[in-house]
């Protein structure tokens, strides 16, 4: 098996006993081959390598370089020779790769689950008590392998809950502050957007009505990742929240009426969002795909442009795709499938805005300024999620 240098990733307490040898492709090991030009590409000997950058000092182009010698085998390095006389080493373990010999590395279902990896995550159908466990913030805080248990949870679902949270407006970014998972990613909305009754509202997340099952900004290029949603007020009669997961209705989609899965991942969807100031415009697939993952929904009936869907295409394959995505909003409609609370102040919820919808039951607006909904939310970057639960 010809292994590349993605895959070339032992467990990192794990030592591999078995002597390399040198054979025509490069140098074999546990049934591992590594190349004769990768294994140049994976020197960590200081004249190839940056301990302190973790990159390579050059980037020559190594194709014709050859192995000549196996040398000396230790728990994280094989030391090997080129045919240019180069003596170096390259890494047999994570921590050979990755930690420079010495510094553990974090568990690779972590790693996994950072990279959205739909073989790590659970799809639900259903609320179960581990979707809705409520994580203390007062125990979060004070342990930093609770943050980062949190973050994989909420990776694993695409739904995680805080409760106890200071709850003052803008209290949001002293709170991502205080767990390392910032900045905050800046929008139209601005950084922070409090979410609370309008009469004549710039948007429908502003006024008392329900809102269907969306996920939020789909005519971003790069839509938000991480949707924060943190209660502030909440004292009106209805107003409960719930959520849905888009990947588990897109699986059972995928398996029972897979045509119809095709024109949801295959035909671009134009959205758009136009108000003072601004104008928006995008066109994606309703479900995308990352290698043999789902990786990302866009859905939000408030901002599809359907006069341009309506130019776009004829309108047999519209009927097509209409009926694709009214199966797929029929499942996700199905109210069993949700996870629905009545938010309590200090609550903070972390949503996957690429996986999970989140909707709104309606609300009675009240004269009486002793009582309010008031929400505040924001957005942060995977990526940065990802950096607080891989770091050691």
């Amino acid at each position: 098996m010809v292994l590349s240098l993605s895959r070339f990733r032992a467990k990192s307490t794990q030592f591999l006993r078995s002597l390399a040898t040198l054979a025509s492709t490069g140098v074999e090991q546990d049934n591992r081959v590594i190349l004769h030009h990768e294994s140049r590409l994976l020197c960590r000997c200081p004249k190839c390598w940056g301990s302190t950058s973790n990159q390579p000092l050059h980037t020559k182009d190594f194709h014709k370089i050859k192995i000549v010698e196996v040398g000396k085998q230790t728990e994280h390095f094989l030391h090997l020779r080129w045919d240019d006389g180069h003596d170096g080493y390259i890494p047999i373990t994570d921590i050979g790769a990755y930690g420079n010999g010495h510094t553990v590395q974090p568990p690779s279902v972590h790693y996994e689950l950072s990279l959205r990896s739909n073989s790590q995550q659970v799809f639900w159908d259903s609320p179960t008590e581990d979707i809705t466990k409520r994580w203390s913030w007062e125990e979060i805080i004070k342990d930093d392998s609770q943050i980062r248990e949190f973050i994989a949870h909420y990776m694993k679902y695409g739904l995680a809950f805080i409760k106890g949270t200071p709850h003052k407006l803008n209290d949001m970014s002293v709170i991502l502050k205080d767990m390392d998972v910032f900045p905050i990613w800046d929008n139209l909305f601005g950084q922070i957007s409090t979410v609370a009754y309008q009469e004549d509202p710039t948007n429908q997340a502003f006024n008392n009505q329900y809102l269907e099952l969306h996920t939020d900004m789909p005519y971003y290029t790069q839509t938000p990742s991480v949707y924060l949603f943190h209660c502030i007020a909440n004292d009106l009669d209805g107003g409960e929240s719930f959520w849905g997961d888009t990947f588990s209705a897109a699986d059972h989609m995928r398996s029972q009426e897979p045509e119809m899965f095709h024109l949801l991942k295959t035909v671009l969807v134009p959205f758009r969002q136009y108000r003072v100031g601004w104008y928006l415009a995008g066109k994606y697939p309703t479900l995308e795909y990352l290698g043999q993952d789902l990786y990302r929904a866009r859905v939000c009936g408030f901002v599809a442009d359907n006069h341009r869907f309506c130019q776009d295409y004829d309108a047999e394959l519209r009927a097509d795709w209409w009926e694709a995505y009214h199966y797929l909003r029929r499942i996700m409609d199905d109210t069993r499938r949700h996870v629905r609370t009545k938010l309590k102040p200090g609550e903070l919820v972390f949503i996957d805005n690429w996986r999970v919808q989140h909707g709104r039951e309606k609300f009675i607006a009240s004269k009486d300024k002793r009582k309010s909904r008031i929400m505040q939310t924001t957005y942060v970057e995977w990526s940065h999620l990802q950096n607080r639960l891989l770091k050691i």
